[in-house]
This record gives structure tokens, sequence and C-alpha cells, in this order.
């Protein structure tokens, strides 16, 4: 989840009641909780792709770590603050932080909350990581809350409701979505490793769903309550967008070689830097493009997250020259 929601999601948690008799200071470690796990982003200009996407969600949303966090700075909170409620601050993190790892989790970025025991990114694919409608049920009582200060208290708590009946609605259609590229692989026999419904932008309706196989990855996009949309794929960016989210009856399932057949390519997958790759990845592609800029490219990328206008994000490129030394390898 973005920080943004966070920041909003924590704001209205401790304004619910959470924060008792600590006043502003309470609201303050509330929302210093709420973030305080996406701190590792302030250093993100200064470090590699490579680095953030080992290290993001890592140890600051272990869920071994919460308790000791929560001391650490329920003490620091006493002592700047002069307000002697230790375990009223404690309480404020251990839930803030608990709601953060929870909010990281239903997205479909991955996050490793038994760290530093386990590396394995955890995803419930239940919200996109920019959800709109999701931030709305913080940001609208929000802005009630300080029109009608008084209801501040219920304002908060029906804003904590109304998120989490929006993440309840958002985690049914998974499992609707989920059925049917389930239903789609036993239909056409295919062995697969993993089955999963990953959710789109700008809806809670619209999905992609991933089937993983030995050799190949089938990808199809539905709308669950859509109707069949006959846009063209020309003009502005939502009618190139929203054409491939198709209704049920008429999803259709695109077949992607997991690998292309290339000495290329199996030479740029002994690098660690595309091992990093493909323990981040989830639905890895790599592509052999022949001649680029006078050397020869490799690309990777993760079908989970599409294609923005052409480009693809998380992009992974290996460039050889002509001896077969790497002259350049990294996300673009």
């Amino acid at each position: 989840m973005d920080t943004t929601t966070h920041a909003l999601a924590g704001y209205m948690i401790a304004k619910t009641g959470l924060t008792r008799d600590t006043g502003k200071w309470g609201t303050i470690a509330g929302v210093s909780a709420a973030i305080f796990p996406d701190m590792d982003l302030i250093l993100r200009p200064f470090l590699s792709v490579e680095f953030t996407l080992k290290y993001h969600r890592h140890l600051t949303n272990s869920l071994f770590l919460i308790i000791p966090f929560s001391l650490l700075f329920a003490w620091l909170f006493v002592k700047i603050s002069k307000v002697r409620r230790f375990w009223t601050f404690f309480l404020i993190w251990v839930v803030e932080l608990l709601a953060h790892t929870f909010l990281d989790l239903i997205t479909s970025y991955g996050t490793m909350i038994l760290s530093p025991f386990s590396d394995y990114r955890f995803a419930l694919d239940w919200v996109f990581i920019i959800d709109l409608f999701l931030v709305s049920t913080f940001l609208f009582p929000l802005i009630a809350l300080h029109l009608w200060k008084r209801k501040g208290q219920t304002l908060a708590r029906v804003s904590v409701v109304l998120g989490a009946l929006y993440i309840s609605l958002c985690a049914y259609n998974h499992s609707w979505a989920l059925s049917l590229a389930k239903s789609y692989a036993r239909q056409e026999g295919l062995v697969a490793e993993t089955v999963a419904s990953v959710p789109q932008p700008l809806s809670p309706f619209r999905w992609g769903n991933y089937i993983l196989t030995e050799k190949k990855i089938y990808q199809g996009f539905v709308n669950l309550i859509g109707k069949e949309d006959k846009s063209t794929e020309e003009g502005n960016f939502l009618s190139r967008f929203l054409p491939r989210y198709q209704p049920i009856s008429r999803i259709r399932y695109r077949e992607w070689e997991k690998f292309d057949t290339s000495p290329w390519v199996e030479k740029a997958l002994s690098l660690e830097g595309v091992k990093t790759f493909y323990w981040f990845a989830r639905f890895p592609i790599a592509r052999d493009r022949g001649i680029v800029n006078g050397n020869h490219r490799v690309e990777f990328f993760d079908l989970r997250f599409g294609s923005i206008g052409g480009r693809r994000p998380f992009l992974y490129v290996v460039d050889f020259d002509g001896e077969g030394n790497v002259v350049f390898q990294g996300f673009l």
C-alpha cells in the first residue's frame, strides 16, 4: 500500500479512541507508527532498485519485530512528549504497525512478514497498491472530522468500518476471480504450479488472472460485473486500458512462453542480479531482444505488473558485448 494511504488510515485509527489520554502526542505517535515501516523509501534515491526490491517490506514489516519496535518507540515518545503513558503509546504502536502490515499484505507486491527468519514474500492479492476507493474511505471522513469535531471519534470509527467493508468486498471479488482462473486451468487440463488473481487499477471488479505451468504462463483479464467493451486500442489511455477487461463469458487467456530458447538467455540466468529479479518476480518472462545499441540484449519482466503506455515497470536488462561480457545489467 502507498504511504499516503497508510498515513490516512493511521490517523483515522488513532482518532477512534486508541490514543486515550495522550492528546495530540497520541495522534502523532499513531501516524508515525503507520508510516514507520516505509521509512526505508526515504533512501530510495540513493540506493539501487535491486536493493529496494530486496529490502523494502523486510525487517520493518516483520511480525517478530512489532513488539520490540513498539517498546522502543513507546519509551521514546514518553521521553519526548513528557506524557507518562508508556503502555498507551505501546498499544498505539502495536495496533498501527499491525494495521500497516495488514494493508501491505493485502496487495500483490509481497511482504516479508517472517523476516529475518524467512524472506518469503506473502501476498493476499486483494487490493491494488494504490486504490482510490480505499483512500476515499479514510479521506472523506477525515474532511468531515475537521468540520464536525464533536463527532470526531464516531466519524473515525465509521471510516475504519468502511475501510474494512471495502477490503472485504475486494477479498470476495478476489476469491471469485481466482475461481475463474482455476476453472479455466481444469478445463484446459493445465498442470498448474501457481494460480493467482491479481487486483488491477481503478476498480475492485477488474482482475488479472495468471496460471503458471512448467513452460508457459497463461494471462487473462476480467471485469466481474462488466459488459463487453468494444472500444478500440487507439485514443487516450483509458480507451486502450479498459477494453482488455472483458466479462466473465468472454475472458480470453494469452499464452506466454516463459523463456526464449537462446544461449544468451541461459547465460543471463546465471547472473546474481537476474537471480534477485527471479526471487522478486512471480510470473517472470525472459526474452532475447537481439542487437540493441550494438550489444546483445536479454530482457526480463514480470507479467504481474503488465505494461503502462508500452513501458514495462521493473524491466530488467542484461547487455552483452560481442565477446559475451556483461556491459550493462540492471533495471530500466
